[in-house]
């Protein structure tokens, strides 16, 4: 229920103005879950409704007083805006949407300090599910479907890309699909690993703010390596459709050194074979998308999205059918034949070409080290199965003995 703080009146919970008098009505609480900041305003808010609570923060929907316009509010829990670094991040993915202009980018109004001590992030309100949720109510979706959603979060990270912008912790939770009249419209959330990562190190996981969901982080990551540029996040657009193919995780393990170790070390299986209305061809792009190699991958998310595209038969760019209905593309789709083999991957330029790299030319500074286990915490295994770590310490502990027998005997 909502209740108008002029006249008492209460309403429905869809009732979002007073009839009486056009006052925005706010959310009747419980007596024993009671929210102060319910009725308040934050920055140029009121604070109407509260929608959800996360790890990190409360969701709370906002109302302008004058024009009425509808908001999410983010707040960070008051133990999560205690630590400095939850802070920053925060306030990173506030710095970071707010440079962008597209269609499949969040976009971000406010950002502030509150007057119990936490702070909040205004944005547009989406009406919709994460990707994930979508996965676990769903089942995986068709090619049509797919197509259609990879080529919008493609159109939106290339954008993040030209202003030299990496998202580095891409996965199906940061992925929002808005209801809409002609499908699903994609936006794509939190930024907030930009950069921040060489500023802060390990300590985020003391907060359990991964930097990189391990099942989606790329093999460079997961290594704890330097280099990582726009191509780590092709891999993760690749590991996501991979899923959205199949309904299941790309890289399963039961602890985070097992994925981490089958990320670096294997391919997962060809998606066709667990999902049979992707052709063959589709497989090839998606292995080209998370190959460990990156110089390998195709250079950019909107060269993958492509790829994918033409793996289906249909023809242009992903541009297009990011563009065009969901009945528009399932039409295209069901009409193509898919490609015998993979002419829709791009090959990556050489990395002297002349290309940019956003590894080190990125206007937000040098890239970050992932604080997840290194390859040392999570050793590759070899093919036979056995580790490589104990063939050389057996070897080791071999070649000791003999020399400690060469010297008594001797």
């Amino acid at each position: 229920m909502r209740r108008c703080p002029q006249c008492k009146t209460e309403y429905e919970d869809a009732v979002a103005f007073c009839g009486a008098d056009g006052t925005i009505t706010v959310q009747v609480q419980a007596v024993d879950d009671h929210d102060e900041r319910l009725g308040k305003t934050l920055g140029d808010y009121i604070v109407a409704a509260r929608i959800a609570d996360g790890a990190m923060g409360r969701v709370y929907e906002g109302r302008h007083p004058q024009t009425k316009a509808r908001v999410a509010i983010k707040v960070l829990h008051e133990e999560v805006a205690r630590d400095g670094v939850a802070v920053e991040r925060f306030k990173r993915e506030y710095e970071t949407a707010e440079e962008f202009d597209h269609p499949h980018i969040v976009k971000v109004l406010e950002f502030g300090p509150t007057d119990d001590g936490s702070f909040f992030m205004t944005m547009e309100y989406l009406a919709g599910s994460e990707l994930s949720h979508a996965l676990r109510e769903d089942g995986p979706m068709k090619p049509a479907r797919a197509v259609r959603v990879i080529s919008q979060l493609a159109s939106a990270l290339d954008h993040a890309h030209s202003f030299g912008v990496i998202h580095r912790d891409l996965k199906p939770d940061n992925v929002f699909l808005v209801h809409a009249e002609g499908g699903d419209h994609v936006k794509v959330l939190d930024f907030g690993s930009v950069k921040l990562q060489m500023e802060t190190g390990p300590k985020l996981t003391a907060i359990g703010t991964t930097l990189g969901s391990p099942y989606y982080m790329s093999p460079e990551q997961a290594m704890g390596k330097l280099d990582v540029d726009q191509r780590t996040d092709v891999f993760s657009v690749a590991a996501i459709a991979w899923e959205m193919a199949t309904g299941q995780v790309a890289f399963e393990g039961r602890s985070v050194a097992e994925i981490l170790m089958k990320i670096v070390n294997e391919d997962p299986a060809p998606a066709s074979s667990l999902a049979p209305s992707y052709p063959p061809s589709y497989d090839d792009a998606l292995l080209a998308g998370v190959s460990k190699d990156k110089t390998k991958r195709p250079n950019g998310t909107g060269a993958l999205a492509d790829s994918l595209v033409h793996a289906l038969g249909l023809p242009d760019d992903h541009t297009r059918w990011a563009a065009v209905s969901q009945a528009e593309v399932t039409a295209a789709v069901d009409g193509a034949t898919p490609s015998p083999s993979r002419p829709g991957v791009v090959e990556p330029a050489p990395e002297n070409s002349g290309s940019q790299n956003f590894a080190t030319e990125s206007p937000l500074g040098t890239p970050m080290r992932t604080p997840h286990l290194s390859m040392s915490d999570a050793p590759p295994r070899s093919a036979s199965g056995l580790n490589p770590m104990w063939l050389v310490l057996g070897a080791g502990v071999f070649v000791a003995l003999g020399l400690v027998l060469y010297l008594v005997l001797g």
